[in-house]
Formats: structure tokens, C-alpha cells, sequence
């Protein structure tokens, strides 16, 4: 088990407990159940990077502050590079900037980003095997469950909010999830585990399982039996909303809308601290690629929105917000902060060449 898996399976732990204490202790639709979970998880982990965001955003300003003298010490060492990066490095140690600690929140972020997808992945999957239990148990029971899953416009918050997804996962969908998962992770799924010969006794009866010479369960070959089953069964929630689309794009929209929001107001400040004519620094380079990044991140964000569940959509759109208001945050008291730093660290240098 890689640490990535174990690193989602945390994630996915934590997630379940606190949505299932918050739909026994509240009683509230699930959908919404789901989506203060998400809240709850993404200003959590938001408020624990918020030390490398700090951190990263004062050594963005204190490089922007000295790319001027930066420019002038690869000028004048042009052909020396050995001093050059040795007067380089010298500045930023008098002035107190540190190159990496502005990938800290991107060594961070990344990681969770895919962390979300996978978690979402295997919650959405883990409903999907809860709903066909319970169909097969109680269909009105089952429909009523599904009905939980509504979310404003989006008819199945555990299914893509786009234009040509369906409200339930087909028959053939669920064959090719499931079949893959089956010889990958599904026995490691947290509900599968919970339910598990249950689970297998359904889908023996179904037709996706087939018992082998040992008896032991393995993927059936073909699928027509269990497609028939599973129409059989997912009837009433795929009749309800049969010919209509889970959403109308507007969560992927948003993703998109909000990335864009959270690089305007990055470049914002950006330009805010450049001083000079700087056209042909190493700043004005980086800039020019953050402004190239304002636009892939927003395209970037509403292709994964697209393709994924809304709950992932959810994530992105909240995590957005709360950086952009950190954004806010940050770039009104950080000045304040730096010019104090800087007064120190002048302070400092004046006594030690006394």
C-alpha cells in the first residue's frame, strides 16, 4: 500500500466521520451534509499551509524588492558566472530571501489536489455500491436515498455537474469502474470492507463476480448478465430522471471563474510591488509566465471540474475563495510586516559593522 493511497485513505476516514456525524447530529439533507463537510476539511487544511503561504509571499515581495540590485550583479558579472551567483546568493542572505520557500505552497497544494480527486473518487464510488445495496434491499428506500443526493440543480451531487452526464452511473459505467477497481483497490474501499459479503453476495447474483475452480470470486468475462440485473435493480432512480443531464456546467464555470479571481488578484500584487522599469529582468520574465498561468489555471480547472464529481467542484470553488480572501489578508498586512523586518535586519548589519 503506497503512502499516496494511505495519504487518501486518511483523508477519505476523515471526511466520512465527520459528514456522518454531521447528518446523525443534524439531520440535514445529505447533499448539503456533504458539501459542510467539504467546507469544514478544505478551512482545515487551508488554516494549516497558511505558514507556507506566509512564507512564500514574503519572499515573492522581498525578491521583487531586490531584482533591481539582482539585474545589476548579473550585468556586471555577465562573464563570471561563479561570482555572480556567489554576490547573488550573498544579497539574498543580507536581505533575508529564501528561492524555495516560494514552491513551499505548491510542494503542498499539489499533492492535496490529487489527494481530493482520489478521495472524492472513492467516496463517489463507495455511495454508488451503498445505493445499489440499498436498491436491492428496499427500492423506496434506495430512491429515497438517492433523492438525498440533490443538490440545488444537480440532480446526484456523486456524478459530474456537465452536459452529458447522467444522473446515475449506467450499467456500463458502473462495469467499467468497478471491473477496473475490482483489480486495483476495491478491497481496500472503507465501505467494501465494512459490507463485504454482503456486497459479494450481491454482485455474485448480479453476474460481475463468478466463483473460480477454488471457489474463490473472481470478474466475470461477460457482462450481459449483469447488465440486465443492474437495469433490473437501478430502474427506478435511472427512470426518474431518464433523458435529462445531472447539471448544467455551472460548478465547473465557477471552478474556473474562481482560479481566474485567485491569479488577478496574485498579479495584482505583483505588479503593485514592481518598482522601476524592470522590462527585461528576471522579474518581468516570471511575471510574464504568471500572467500565461492566469489563464491555463482557469482552463486547467474547469476541464478536471468537468470530468470529476460535483463534490470535487465543491472543493475546488471553496478552496479558491478561501485563498483569495487569504490573498486579501496577506497583501494588506504583509508590507507592514516586511518593512519591519527590513528595519531589523538593517539594524543588525549596522551593529555588526560597528
Amino acid at each position: 500500500m503506497t503512502n499516496s493511497f494511505v495519504l487518501t485513505r486518511w483523508l477519505l476516514s476523515g471526511m466520512r466521520w465527520l459528514y456522518e456525524t454531521i447528518l446523525s447530529g443534524t439531520g440535514m439533507q445529505a447533499s448539503y451534509a456533504i458539501v459542510l463537510t467539504i467546507f469544514i476539511f478544505t478551512l482545515a487544511i487551508r488554516s494549516l499551509s497558511i505558514f507556507s503561504d506566509i512564507k512564500s509571499r514574503k519572499s515573492s515581495m522581498q525578491m521583487q524588492e531586490i531584482q533591481p540590485d539582482i539585474d545589476r550583479i548579473m550585468k556586471k558579472y555577465q562573464n563570471d558566472p561563479k561570482r555572480m551567483n556567489q554576490e547573488r546568493s550573498k544579497l539574498m542572505k543580507e536581505r533575508g530571501v529564501s528561492t524555495l520557500s516560494g514552491c513551499l505552497p505548491l510542494l503542498i497544494m499539489m499533492p492535496l489536489f490529487f489527494m481530493f480527486i482520489n478521495a472524492f473518487r472513492a467516496w463517489s464510488n463507495e455511495q454508488m455500491l451503498s445505493l445499489l445495496l440499498t436498491m436491492d434491499k428496499d427500492p423506496q428506500a434506495g430512491v429515497q436515498l438517492f433523492n438525498q443526493y440533490k443538490f440545488f440543480w444537480i440532480l446526484n451531487i456523486w456524478r459530474p455537474d456537465n452536459l452529458t452526464s447522467s444522473a446515475v452511473l449506467t450499467g456500463e459505467q458502473f462495469w467499467r469502474t468497478f471491473a477496473m477497481s475490482k483489480a486495483t483497490y476495491i478491497d481496500k474501499f472503507i465501505y467494501y470492507i465494512e459490507h463485504q459479503q454482503v456486497l459479494d453476495e450481491l454482485l455474485l447474483r448480479m453476474g460481475f463476480f463468478v466463483k473460480d475452480a477454488a471457489g474463490a470470486l473472481t470478474l466475470a468475462e461477460d457482462s450481459t448478465a449483469f447488465l440486465a440485473s443492474y437495469e433490473t435493480i437501478m430502474g427506478p432512480c435511472i427512470d426518474a430522471y431518464k433523458g435529462y443531464v445531472n447539471g448544467y456546467a455551472i460548478l465547473p464555470i465557477l471552478a474556473g471563474a474562481t482560479s481566474f479571481l485567485l491569479s488577478w488578484v496574485s498579479m495584482q500584487q505583483q505588479n503593485k510591488n514592481k518598482k522601476g522599469d524592470d522590462s527585461n529582468s528576471a522579474a518581468s520574465q516570471a511575471a510574464g509566465m504568471g500572467k500565461g498561468m492566469m489563464y491555463v489555471m482557469p482552463l486547467m480547472s474547469v476541464f478536471f471540474c468537468w470530468q470529476y464529481d460535483a463534490t470535487f467542484s465543491v472543493y475546488w470553488i471553496i478552496s479558491n475563495v478561501i485563498a483569495v480572501c487569504i490573498n486579501f489578508i496577506l497583501n494588506k498586512k504583509l508590507p507592514a510586516i516586511l518593512e519591519r523586518d527590513k528595519q531589523k535586519r538593517e539594524a543588525k548589519l549596522i551593529k555588526e559593522r560597528n
